[in-house]
């Protein structure tokens, strides 16, 4: 693994993403790529395990997982705090950048395909508050948070900048936020005009029954390890039932069985019901983003990690050959 490390900014760096849908296994079976591959951590692309207290509903990893292995770009934010891509994008950038200088090989795990497309693909900027509050957001900012996110927009200008002139990592930033195109598209290209990082993104690709049955096989799971408590414990914190971290498939029918609205059985079918639907949506945004898929049929996870292993090393041989 001596190799991986590139510290010259102009070759690309391959960064490995584990993606699938949801109820795939993704969490075991990165924790086992982790071992293999040596001095590892891994890097969540999750919209839900950002938030603190949700653990049985997200099937965040647990204390003991995380024992064995780092990870990153979980419980964060607390459940009525909103989270973005672009945050996403930043903070993952971060990591990776970090993991590079502790020579640990970084992991991008998940199945948000959003937040997954925003690292592969150029984030365009949304809307920009006016030049005078700019500033004196970007005013509040470290240098490093600045690089962190000029990296999360522009690699290359960042890259050119560093980390240590804060008065040109600010007038960059300032260019982006006003023209929504980044600093580089204004310059001459160079040979660091291109993203310095490979995302190689492999997938677990289920028959759609087996899925089905591990969907269900979750939810009992779950609600055996106390999703109902944990659900009562967050609002008895005193957060809404409104809150971003609670609108969706999982809390909410917990909520409305709490409130008397659902059976427990209604509860649990629309738990289940839910999944399967936000799996189909997965599916669709699978589809059309450049994942390398593994079949799992009749494989465990200890013959599919050696499998992703072989795949990322020879998309690493052929570009080190381009």
């Amino acid at each position: 693994m001596e190799n991986w490390f590139f510290p010259d900014t102009t070759h690309l760096k391959p960064i490995l993403c584990l993606v699938g849908p949801t109820a795939s296994g993704k969490t075991e079976l990165s924790i086992m790529l982790a071992q293999k591959f040596g001095k590892s951590e891994l890097i969540y692309a999750d919209s839900m395990a950002i938030y603190k207290y949700l653990n049985i509903g997200t099937a965040k990893p647990t204390k003991e997982q995380r024992s064995l292995i780092p990870h990153h770009l979980i419980d964060l934010l607390e459940p009525d705090q909103i989270w973005s891509a672009f945050r996403f994008r930043v903070e993952a950038f971060r990591c990776i950048f970090e993991c590079f200088k502790r020579h640990a090989f970084p992991i991008i795990v998940g199945g948000t395909g959003f937040y997954l497309k925003s690292l592969y693909q150029p984030f365009v900027a949304q809307g920009s508050p006016s030049h005078h509050r700019l500033r004196l957001i970007l005013e509040r900012y470290s240098n490093s948070q600045l690089f962190a996110n000029l990296v999360a927009i522009d690699p290359p200008r960042a890259f050119q900048i560093g980390k240590n002139d804060r008065k040109r990592l600010i007038r960059a930033l300032e260019i982006y936020h006003q023209t929504g195109k980044p600093p580089t598209t204004f310059k001459k290209k160079t040979p660091m005009s291109r993203n310095p990082f490979q995302f190689i993104l492999i997938g677990l690709e289920y028959e759609r029954e087996d899925l089905k049955k591990r969907i269900f096989e979750r939810t009992q799971s779950m609600i055996k390890q106390g999703l109902i408590q944990e659900t009562q414990d967050i609002l008895l914190k005193g957060f809404s039932p409104k809150i971003p971290a609670l609108k969706n498939f999982t809390y909410i029918p917990v909520i409305h069985y709490l409130q008397g609205v659902l059976t427990f059985q209604q509860m649990e079918k629309q738990i289940t019901i839910g999944t399967f639907q936000y799996l189909k949506r997965q599916s669709t945004w699978f589809r059309k983003a450049p994942v390398y898929w593994i079949s799992t049929k009749g494989k465990n996870f200890d013959i599919i990690s050696d499998e992703i292993i072989q795949y990322y090393f020879m998309n690493v041989q052929r570009r080190s050959v381009l």
